[in-house]
């Protein structure tokens, strides 16, 4: 009676690459040599991890799938399992113009196999669990303010639509008080529909306030906590960097360290030139628009805040706005600041008003 030997594929390295969807996935694996298969599964990392530790036994496994909507949960699954997976910006994965007119999933999971197995493939920074979480406090804060703007837009277009008039002393109001919106609901609209219509919005948006106020107070707790108490007091010590703007910034960067050098931080900010040349033409298109929106926002918000307050960045302000207008010059301090940021988180030291250096 014949032996039956036990598959056994150690010091084989197998490339496997994730077409990651809602309700399934697009796989594919290579070897060295060639493709070895291609299938759709269940969108479920259970199932896959199943599937090639029984068929490929003691291999070695690179994993990598597009950074996207299903998060970091799947490559920390695979992590814990010892998989080597990573997750991969799809901007970075080259794509020929053929690829982009025939976009198929099974040519998405070959390309980015493929992408893995030449060893250019960098993956993106996964954060803490902790960290992600507080990220996404932040950015819900973010995403509620700007439903705010659009209730106060909606209440504006409605009044000026139906020819309706506040009182005059509240024409320019920009900050929205409780006697304001009073007034607010107290206009009479001539109808009791148009009246229905106004104070619909109004309660849209004092219910999108109170929100805020939720996330905002909850943000404030988050920052108490131990781990993040530090490094919120050394961001606050720049002057025009208040709470939430310190937590955008913290939980947006998650660990300084990361960062090589500034140019890596510069450009995973978004403070780096859009440019275009060649031969004698050169082309300036300002900065990149491949950028972390959150966080170039909040540093853009507090620059013209410290330019108030730090005399060294004000003088350079007054400086770039002799050749520039006055919001690429706010661009520059930005990036300023942002190396002041660098350094009051790596040296754990407090920010000093009027250096000039940076």
């Amino acid at each position: 009676m014949s032996q039956i030997k036990q598959l056994d594929f150690s010091g084989h390295t197998l490339f496997c690459d994730i077409d990651v969807h809602k309700k399934n996935w697009r796989v594919n694996i290579r070897s060295k040599e060639f493709e070895l298969e291609d299938f759709s599964q269940d969108a479920n990392v259970d199932i896959f991890y199943r599937h090639i530790t029984r068929k490929y036994p003691n291999a070695s496994f690179k994993v990598c799938y597009e950074a996207g909507f299903s998060g970091f949960s799947a490559q920390r699954w695979l992590a814990e399992k010892g998989v080597n997976c990573c997750k991969v910006n799809a901007a970075d994965v080259i794509t020929t113009h053929k690829d982009q007119r025939r976009k198929t999933d099974k040519s998405d999971a070959r390309k980015l196999c493929e992408h893995l197995q030449s060893n250019r493939s960098v993956g993106v920074y996964i954060p803490e669990v902790a960290g992600e979480h507080g990220r996404s406090l932040t950015r819900a804060r973010e995403k509620i303010v700007r439903n705010q703007t659009r209730c106060k837009n909606r209440i504006w277009q409605l009044l000026y639509f139906s020819g309706l008039s506040v009182p005059k002393q509240y024409e320019t109001q920009q900050y929205w008080s409780k006697q304001f919106v009073d007034s607010l609901r107290s206009i009479s609209c001539g109808s009791e529909a148009l009246q229905t219509a106004l104070l619909l919005y109004i309660k849209d948006y004092e219910q999108t306030r109170s929100l805020l106020l939720e996330a905002t107070r909850a943000i404030g707790n988050l920052c108490k906590q131990q781990e993040y108490k530090s490094e919120i007091t050394l961001l606050r010590s720049i002057p025009g960097i208040g709470l939430i703007n310190a937590a955008v910034i913290l939980f947006e960067l998650q660990d300084i360290n990361r960062f090589k050098n500034f140019d890596q931080l510069s450009s995973y900010v978004g403070f780096v030139p859009d440019t275009n040349q060649s031969g004698e033409s050169n082309y300036d298109r300002g900065i990149t628009v491949r950028h972390n929106s959150y966080l170039r926002s909040a540093l853009v918000e507090s620059s013209w805040q410290v330019i108030r307050k730090d005399t060294a960045l004000l003088l350079k302000f007054k400086q770039y706005c002799k050749r520039m207008n006055r919001n690429r010059a706010i661009v520059r301090i930005a990036k300023h600041l942002l190396s002041r940021i660098k350094y009051v988180l790596k040296n754990k030291v407090e920010y000093e008003i009027g250096i000039v250096g940076g």
